[in-house]
């Protein structure tokens, strides 16, 4: 019985392994970040902007014995996303881990909205940022026969009433994430590269945080357990499918969400 349980946790744990977590600075990022670091990763924390919590981050991760740095760079452009990639690589020698959680939090009614935006807020933050940062890492994981890509979509890409909320932009780009990685994962998957997403509902983290008294009713009405969840229980959903453990799952979304999805 303990050689099984030791062995349990070898296939869990991410020991030596180089991961990228985009939108690794805040919420459910962060808490991917140091998650993947405690079970042995060395980690790569991108950000777009927040460069000191990014690099807080980094230091906590450093603190606890691990491996980390910081790579301020866009992913929403396909050279920020070629340059996170290729930092990486120089810093650790591989990539064998890409979490991508990138992606416009703000909320606004589709009508009034200006169409000329709704690729610069919505579209490039979300969608581009996932297929760039996998256009880019593709190739070096092909090449070693080895790869996990865990995509971070939440629940408001398949509830169309999210607590009265205004989520059909938002709802629009990560949809577009969640429907990209099955092709993508048939695409990759004779090479040993797994293509999967985790998706959270009623997390205490970024959106949810701001969703204020209006509608945090209606919102908690829809989760059975009656609770938001942690970014530590999303983290731990994204730790598993990056191990071992997780080999021969793709192309499949976990739903981390109290139930939300059940009705």
């Amino acid at each position: 019985m303990a050689q099984a349980l030791s062995d349990i946790g070898e296939a869990m744990a991410l020991t030596d392994r180089v991961a990228i977590v985009t939108g690794g600075s805040r919420g459910i990022g962060r808490a991917i970040a140091l998650r993947f670091a405690r079970d042995g990763a060395k980690v790569a924390v991108n950000c777009a902007r927040d460069r000191d919590q990014a690099a807080d981050v980094a230091r906590r991760i450093r603190k606890g014995g691990g491996a980390a740095i910081v790579i301020q760079a866009d992913v929403s452009e396909r050279a920020g996303a070629g340059r996170l990639v290729d930092e990486t690589i120089a810093a650790f020698g591989r990539v064998d881990i890409l979490v991508s959680d990138t992606g416009a939090i703000a909320g606004e009614p589709f009508i009034g909205s200006i169409g000329e935006d709704w690729a610069s807020s919505y579209l490039r933050a979300s969608l581009y940022g996932f297929l760039n940062t996998c256009r880019a890492v593709l190739p070096h994981m092909i090449g070693r026969r080895y790869g996990r890509i865990v995509a971070i979509g939440p629940i408001i890409a398949g509830k169309y009433d999210f607590g009265r909320d205004r989520t059909s932009l938002r709802a629009a780009s990560k949809g577009g994430v969640v429907a990209a990685l099955r092709p993508v994962a048939a695409e990759v998957a004779e090479f040993g590269v797994t293509v999967n997403a985790v998706s959270p509902g009623g997390i205490a983290a970024g959106a949810m945080e701001g969703i204020g008294e209006e509608r945090g009713p209606a919102v908690m009405a829809m989760i059975p357990m009656r609770r938001y969840g942690k970014p530590e229980e999303i983290a731990a959903a994204a730790a598993f499918l990056a191990s071992e453990g997780a080999g021969y799952i793709t192309g499949q979304t976990l739903r981390v969400n109290g139930g939300m999805a059940m009705g």
